[in-house]
């Protein structure tokens, strides 16, 4: 049984991250674990008069509690919406928990996957060029620190399903990793796997060695139809030959490895960045370099 983490803020862009969630959850269980942290710190203007400190105190106690109970609701709501979908999905075995709490969320989040050891962070974003700040801060924080796979979604208006994969191969050692990680996390979906490398350099015949020895360790997947590994060149705007790719072949989901702290400016090639695949409006799967 996985188990999932799902950072949600309650804006519109968190459905969609739990609808991917309830997804991967409704083929063979998971527990599910939902995050929230609201601020726990608030600045109140200096005053003149004696009692500032103390009037200060009573206020920020009644405006946290506010907060929390705000926000405790605003779970509740979420937690039976996503219990109903279950329900008429008629899904099994799928557990929830819930950690709310007040604090400086990488803190938090730290705490959190060393207690919960999630199998898989899911989370949302508002799509293309307008990626929450926050939210590119916490999943490069996940990423780097916590090495836990993070699964992100743009703003769509519904789950494509995982029936094509694409690994952005950078053709390193650590790829043979990161498909046997993808074979693990979608086990239960009947899914095929393209390893694709966008060659940006002239000189071929080091890209082609690395990806024929990526092909050896994975004969038999290939023969049975599950994986297959593609040169694309990029002799024109490297964007459209993305798009071009990703449309023709209907790719539902792309991998990656991040090679740089800042996962939005991870680099897959030389010249080609996380950014041209954003551009995609694709669900991005950023696997930890462990």
């Amino acid at each position: 049984m996985k188990k999932i983490l799902i950072p949600v803020d309650f804006s519109g862009h968190t459905d969609i991250a739990c609808t991917y969630a309830l997804e991967i959850a409704g083929k063979g269980g998971a527990v599910i674990r939902l995050f929230h942290t609201y601020s726990d710190q608030f600045i109140i203007a200096d005053s003149s008069f004696p009692d500032a400190i103390d009037m200060s105190t009573m206020y920020n106690e009644e405006l946290l509690k506010e907060v929390f109970h705000q926000s405790e609701k605003k779970m509740e709501i979420l937690q039976a919406d996503l219990e109903e979908k279950i329900r008429k999905n008629n899904w099994k075995d799928i557990e929830f928990q819930v950690t709310l709490v007040g604090g400086e969320i990488e803190s938090e989040l730290n705490d959190l996957c060393k207690e919960f050891h999630p199998d898989l962070v899911v989370m949302g974003t508002r799509g293309t060029g307008k990626t929450l700040n926050m939210w590119g801060r916490v999943s490069t924080h996940i990423i780097n620190h916590a090495k836990i796979p993070v699964l992100i979604v743009p703003d769509i208006k519904k789950f494509k399903g995982f029936h094509k994969i694409m690994l952005a191969a950078d053709l390193s050692d650590k790829n043979e990793d990161s498909v046997r990680k993808i074979f693990s996390l979608f086990s239960e979906f009947p899914f095929h796997l393209s390893c694709i490398h966008f060659l940006i350099k002239e000189d071929k015949s080091e890209e082609n060695e690395k990806m024929e020895k990526l092909r050896k360790s994975f004969e038999k997947e290939e023969k049975s139809g599950k994986i297959s590994f593609e040169m694309v060149e990029v002799l024109t705007d490297k964007q459209t030959v993305i798009n071009q790719v990703i449309e023709s072949q209907s790719i539902d989901l792309i991998a990656f490895q991040p090679h740089k702290h800042g996962v939005f400016d991870t680099l897959f090639t030389h010249k080609i960045t996380k950014k041209n695949f954003q551009a995609t409006n694709v669900p991005l799967l950023a696997l930890p370099l462990c």
